[in-house]
């Protein structure tokens, strides 16, 4: 049965060995991802000619270390980040910019990026990626005419986690000014249920690594405000990853059931400004 346990240090996810896979295999649990896919795909070529500024600007040298940049109009303008999901092994930047369209409208730029995936990737190396994608933004940030002190990080599923981590680690290295907000649809904040699972194939997490990895065993970062977002319909261990980020940082300051959604049909209404977590998103980004 999946649960939530107290230990000394947070508390935390746990679930037995076949819940952990039926919990964690989403395209098992949701079928219908190809068609959702799709869907994804042509809304994205939809939005690309009008709204895209910028494709492919590079923060690396790796094939996949590059982002999209979609400019509102206006001068000094928010920037959201978006990373994309794919249990860190899957997804493009090409599936899924059509995310972008609602905020552009509502005056806030945003980067959607690509990063290097496993098994040729460490969940590590794709952490340090972020950080050279925010590197790149600061040095960039005239040129895209953005307020870095309202740039935010929004992620779904392993970028859900990806958003919160490098949130949380850029206070612990107190590399950079903390980020404004985050939001973390369908995100992964404790990563030790994995490691009895099939996607570990590619990941090969252990404890140590796992634990290193997870959010709920990081500080919160300090001012940045966290929104955690998830569909009415997800598994129930993801329900508990968000209940679990939530006792463990004060600095979630919302919780977001979206209706009539799983794991992959709640980016449909992030992406439509007449909903109430697109607009819950822009009025903290824009607050």
């Amino acid at each position: 049965m999946n649960q939530a346990t107290s230990t000394d240090k947070a508390l935390r996810v746990i679930c037995a060995e076949q819940d952990c896979e039926a919990g964690y295999n989403l395209k098992a649990a949701f079928p219908d991802f190809p068609q959702v896919l799709q869907g994804w795909q042509k809304a994205t070529a939809a939005i690309r000619e009008p709204m895209l500024s910028d494709a492919d600007i590079a923060y690396g040298e790796g094939k996949l270390q590059g982002f999209d940049f979609y400019r509102a109009a206006g001068t000094k303008r928010p920037l959201l980040v978006f990373i994309h999901g794919g249990y860190w092994q899957g997804g493009d930047k090409s599936d899924i910019g059509f995310i972008a369209a609602p905020y552009v409208r509502a005056g806030i730029s945003v980067a959607v990026m690509n990063y290097s995936l496993a098994p040729q990737a460490s969940i590590e190396q794709m952490a340090e990626e972020v950080h050279a994608l925010l590197a790149r933004i600061r040095g960039m940030a005239d040129q895209l005419d953005i307020d870095l002190a309202r740039l935010s990080l929004m992620g779904h599923s392993a970028g859900g986690h990806l958003a919160a981590y490098i949130a949380a680690d850029i206070v612990a290295a107190g590399k950079d000014a903390p980020v404004q907000a985050v939001f973390a649809i369908s995100g992964l904040f404790d990563l030790v249920p994995l490691i009895p699972t099939s996607l570990n194939k590619a990941l090969g997490l252990n404890v140590q690594r796992a634990e290193q990895l997870s959010p709920v065993l990081m500080a919160g970062p300090s001012t940045t405000r966290v929104h955690t977002i998830i569909g009415e319909q997800e598994t129930g261990q993801f329900h508990i990853q968000a209940a679990v980020i939530a006792n463990c940082w004060p600095q979630v300051v919302a919780h977001h059931v979206v209706p009539a959604t799983h794991h992959y049909t709640v980016l449909w209404p992030l992406a439509d400004e007449s909903s109430p977590v697109c607009k819950a998103v822009i009025a903290e980004i824009l607050r």
